[in-house]
């Protein structure tokens, strides 16, 4: 059953990555996944990973829902430290840290981290939209972001 509340919408560059990680620690796909535009792109995170998009395949919804879902997964807070943002005329490069750490539901600690970068353009309808992202979680023993991690609560470890 469809939710009746929509998911919310961006109303800055850096609030579109800001809400696909709350999404991701909520375990909300249609939230998360409302924060691309039609025909957006992901490039996976796994470090490493050839999911075959390298050779110019297409990225469609469902590999960004199929990455999405992967991570939420976890069930653990997906935090974000927006370090840099640049653009202008509706169009804006958002680069961030991730940290996803905690207790997984397998009772395994997991720490990963890493960089990305989010292209970001604003809709007639005002509204940021992720274009293009990209951005990588590898294991580590990542620091915890400034800020701390979101839902604190929800974190086991």
């Amino acid at each position: 059953m469809r939710d009746p509340i929509p998911p919310a919408l961006a109303r800055s560059p850096a609030e579109a990555a800001e809400l696909v990680c709350l999404a991701v620690s909520d375990g909300d796909l249609e939230a998360g996944l409302a924060q691309y535009e039609a025909g957006g792109v992901l490039r996976p995170w796994a470090a490493g990973a050839d999911d075959g998009t390298a050779a110019g395949g297409p990225i469609t919804v469902d590999v960004i829902a199929r990455e999405l879902t992967a991570l939420m997964e976890f069930r653990l807070p997906l935090a974000l430290h927006v370090t840099a943002i640049v653009g202008g005329n509706g169009l804006a490069l958002v680069l961030a840290e991730r940290y996803l750490r905690g207790t997984a539901p397998d009772g395994h600690l997991l720490h990963l981290s890493g960089s990305g970068a989010s292209v970001v353009r604003r809709g007639p309808d005002r509204y940021w939209r992720i274009a293009a992202d990209a951005w990588c979680l590898a294991p580590g023993d990542s620091p915890q972001p400034p800020g701390g991690f979101p839902r604190a609560d929800r974190e086991s470890g």
